[in-house]
């Protein structure tokens, strides 16, 4: 590790004795200020021994190594976040300074329909639900005609782009979740004939909501981040589909897990934390999910945004809310919110959903704001986790 307190390799028995009668001692003074600790078990033991507070400040910066390269962590909060494991009860949470080196999707475009039996060649149509972009195609029925069957398991998805016309959009068909290898793709045309599979609307079985199928999902419990940022396995093994509707993200076949390269010493002090994380009213329901992970994004209330639908996602970071330039809680532009990759501000993903929509994640604009963005679009990614 490499941080203000220098750097040191593995620790012998005697320098582990060392540490603990200066520990030992720290415990008994109620001193923890003299401690300077050099090793990633050094800090965890004051953690638990609930010295931290005494040793670390908000905003102070800790490094580790990823691969080849020493990534920079803030420290955003001290007994903020409450452990998944009930035996401990200290916390201190780091956050990433900047924004991981590559931008990524939240989660990717979604089917349109889960062949859960299979489906023979034939003609078939759906229909768009009533009011929905009906200046480009919405709330009409259409109709496409498969050559091939698509096996039980299988899918199909409608590749319908933002301002672009439903009837210019095509149909694919796939084997199963996984495959990137269409079996066939088909056009759409604007009719009733063959078997109806439903309504996009999220009512009808099999049949995903229109928001998904064209934007992706903005339930971070069943997202692709989520995933990458709790791997630690090689690229192509990093995602699993959670939903019947589910596709493969645009780098599922490039990338390790976030964890894969990191330190091996950094990783065994980081603990599962309980999150809170709001889910949206449109697909999901509203209300909200807790998740442990030990790798997290954080809400839109911890940024010092307020709460997303009156749920409490929980409490601004210190970090955030003693250095803000609001003098409350908002959305507004803040530049202690700003984050960078090499140099240049970029927005980055909040696990928070836009909860209106099924599709739009909260993100902090390169100006601070916190606003909201599509779930397949590739923006900076500043994880969170605690030292437990």
């Amino acid at each position: 590790m490499i941080n203000q307190f220098g750097f040191v390799s593995e620790e012998t028995f005697s320098e582990k004795m060392d540490t603990q009668n200066r520990f030992l001692a720290a415990l008994v003074t109620a001193q923890g200020g003299a401690l300077k600790p050099t090793s990633w078990a050094e800090i965890q033991a004051l953690v638990r021994a609930g010295l931290h507070k005494n040793v670390f400040a908000i905003g102070d910066q800790l490094v580790c190594q990823k691969g080849s390269s020493n990534i920079t962590w803030d420290i955003i909060g001290i007994d903020h976040d409450t452990p998944t494991d009930s035996q401990f009860t200290h916390s201190m949470t780091l956050q990433l300074h900047d924004c991981l080196p590559s931008a990524m999707l939240f989660d990717a475009l979604e089917a349109l329909y889960y062949a859960e039996n299979g489906l023979v060649a034939g003609t078939y149509n759906f229909t768009i639900q009533s009011g929905y972009d009906t200046a480009y195609g919405g709330g009409k029925t259409y109709q496409f005609t498969l050559e091939n069957d698509v096996p039980a398991g299988g899918q199909l998805t409608f590749g319908w782009s933002n301002n672009t016309q439903a009837a210019n959009a095509k149909v694919s068909s796939y084997a199963n979740s996984t495959s990137t290898t269409a079996i066939e793709q088909v056009t759409v045309i604007e009719g009733s004939a063959g078997t109806n599979l439903g309504t996009t609307d999220g009512n009808s079985t099999n049949v995903n909501h229109i928001h998904r199928i064209r934007y992706g999902s903005n339930n971070y419990g069943e997202s692709a981040i989520r995933q990458f940022l709790n791997s630690n396995v090689v690229a192509g093994s990093v995602w699993t589909p959670q939903t019947k509707y589910d596709r493969p993200p645009s780098w599922n076949a490039s990338m390790a897990g976030f964890m894969k390269d990191i330190d091996s010493d950094f990783l065994a002090v980081i603990g599962k934390t309980r999150k809170v994380t709001a889910l949206n009213t449109v697909t999901d329901g509203g209300g909200s999910v807790t998740l442990d992970d030990k790798f997290f994004l954080l809400s839109r209330s911890e940024v010092y945004g307020s709460l997303e639908n009156d749920i409490d996602e929980g409490s601004p970071y210190p970090y955030y809310s003693n250095y803000s330039d609001l003098s409350a809680a908002g959305t507004g532009g803040d530049s202690n919110r700003i984050k960078y990759r090499s140099g240049t501000a970029q927005t980055w993903w909040l696990r928070s959903p836009y909860s209106a929509s099924g599709f739009y994640v909260r993100t902090v604009y390169t100006s601070g704001i916190v606003y909201y963005l599509n779930a397949n679009h590739d923006y900076g990614v500043a994880p969170a986790c605690n030292i437990i």
